[in-house]
């Protein structure tokens, strides 16, 4: 039987890899517009911390700010990705996901009656909140001055949120959380159920030699 630190170095290298590709191909980004990309590869951090503990999803969350700030060097998607070259933007938000997941899930837990899958899906949906929050709040933080132009040049359409630059970057981000919560959730819930599956099958198997 695998031990729990093999488990742990298994699930950490697998995540990664599959950040990696995802970023790699652009399978991780939904593209809105050639100004606008959502991402996924959250969705990898979150199960390595709800499959492998805080530490894997750290070690993964690193991994995902990293191939965020590579990815704005060398194949810039938006016109925000310039600003991801900085690490407070790009890598420091991305360790805050399996912090919270990791919290959050924890905690539903120990709450008597809450079945994992539904933790894992509450879990999910927050985690991947926290990557938009944070990373709007680190581009705000540190950008701002910058960013507010750059976004309300892109919401021009609309002339009521002229010179409102907090509101027009909200309503960019607002759609981004909820896609990317709610993606998030379902594939969480989808890996959740297949592992479930995939063990009572397996525990029902075992019952069935032992019975022979």
């Amino acid at each position: 039987m695998m031990s729990n630190k093999n488990r742990n170095i298994a699930i950490t290298g697998a995540f990664s890899a599959l950040i990696i590709v995802m970023m790699l191909t652009g399978l991780g980004y939904i593209r809105i517009n050639p100004q606008v990309a959502y991402t996924i590869l959250q969705v990898p951090v979150i199960l390595a911390t709800i499959l492998g503990g805080l530490v894997p999803g750290l070690l993964t969350g690193f991994v995902f700010g990293l191939s965020s700030l590579i990815k704005s060097a060398v194949m810039p998607l938006s016109l925000l990705d310039p600003y991801f070259l900085n690490p407070l933007c790009s890598i420091v938000p991305r360790l805050i996901i399996p912090v919270v997941t990791w919290l959050v899930f924890t905690g539903l837990k120990k709450i008597p009656h809450v079945p994992q899958i539904v933790a894992g899906i509450l879990a999910a949906v927050v985690g991947s909140l926290t990557n938009t929050i944070c990373v709007f709040a680190s581009l705000c933080l540190v950008y701002f001055g910058e960013i507010a132009p750059i976004v309300e040049n892109a919401v021009a359409q609309f002339p009521s949120l002229a010179n409102v630059a907090y509101i027009a970057i909200l309503l960019m981000f607002a759609p981004a959380a909820l896609v990317e919560g709610g993606i998030s959730g379902v594939i969480t819930g989808l890996v959740l159920t297949a592992l479930g599956a995939a063990k009572h099958g397996k525990a029902k198997l075992n019952a069935e030699t032992d019975g022979e």
